[in-house]
C-alpha cells in the first residue's frame, strides 16, 4: 500500500502523545496511517483483572481509529516483557511481512531515551529490525517520557491546525487517565516550544534516525 505512514508503539496512547498531530496532519494530506502496537497495556491497573483493561484500551483506541480513519493492529505482546518475547517470538518476519504489505514511506517509533522500559524495549527491537531487513524508507523516533534529548538530528512538523484534534484523541483514553493528566501541561509546553523553533504556534519534535 502505496502512501502510508506507520507507527509502532509500546501502548495504545503512545503514538497520540508522540506524534498524534503529525499524523491527522499526514492523514488529511491523504496518507494512510498504519499503528502497530505490541500491547494491550493489561498491566496499567493492577487492580483489575487484565482482560478487562486490554478490552477498555482497545474500545478506546477504536475511538480513537474513528476519529483518524486509520488502521491498528495489535501484537499482543505482554506488557513488561517485551524485549524478552521479542526474542521468543518470531517477530522479525512478523514486522517484515507488516513492512512488505504496506510499504510506508515513514515509520515512527518510540526514542531511545525514553525512560519507560516498554519504550525503550520497542525502540530497541522495531530499530534492529527495520536495519536487518534493509528498510529504506525514513524512520523518525517520537517523546513521551523524554527528559533528555537525543544526540541526533532533529525535525519539527507544523501541528498547529491538528493540535486540537490530538487533545481529542487523547481524552478517548479515559483509562489512562491517570498517567495522561500529568504528561498534558509537558505535551502542551513541548508544542508551544517547539512551535517557536519553527516560527509557528505549536510543533511535534522528532528525532531523524534514517
Amino acid at each position: 500500500m502505496a502512501n502510508t505512514v506507520m507507527a509502532f508503539v509500546s501502548h495504545s496512547d503512545d503514538e497520540v502523545i508522540g506524534c498524534g498531530a503529525t499524523l491527522i496532519k499526514y492523514k488529511k494530506e491523504g496518507k494512510n496511517i498504519v499503528v502497530i502496537i505490541f500491547s494491550y497495556g493489561e498491566k496499567s491497573h493492577p487492580h483489575l483483572k487484565e482482560e478487562v483493561v486490554s478490552e477498555a484500551r482497545q474500545k478506546e483506541t477504536e475511538e480513537v481509529d474513528k476519529i483518524l480513519n486509520r488502521e491498528t493492529i495489535f501484537l499482543g505482546f505482554e506488557e513488561g516483557k517485551i524485549k524478552q518475547e521479542a526474542k521468543e517470538r518470531n517477530i522479525k518476519e512478523q514486522i517484515r511481512v507488516l513492512v512488505k504489505r504496506y510499504n510506508p514511506e515513514k515509520i515512527f517509533t518510540h526514542s531511545s531515551s525514553d525512560p519507560h522500559p516498554d519504550h525503550k524495549a520497542v525502540n530497541e527491537v522495531v530499530i534492529n529490525i527495520l536495519k536487518a531487513i534493509k528498510y529504506k524508507g525514513s524512520i523518525y523516533a517520537f517523546e513521551v517520557w523524554n527528559i533528555l534529548n537525543e544526540n541526533t538530528p532533529a525535525i519539527y512538523i507544523d501541528i498547529s491546525e491538528t493540535f486540537n484534534l490530538k487533545k481529542r484523541m487523547l481524552k478517548k483514553f479515559k483509562s489512562q487517565k491517570f498517567s495522561i493528566y500529568p504528561l498534558w501541561l509537558p505535551i502542551w509546553y513541548r508544542a508551544k516550544s517547539y512551535g517557536k523553533k519553527c516560527g509557528c504556534k505549536y510543533a511535534e519534535k522528532f528525532y531523524k534516525i534514517q
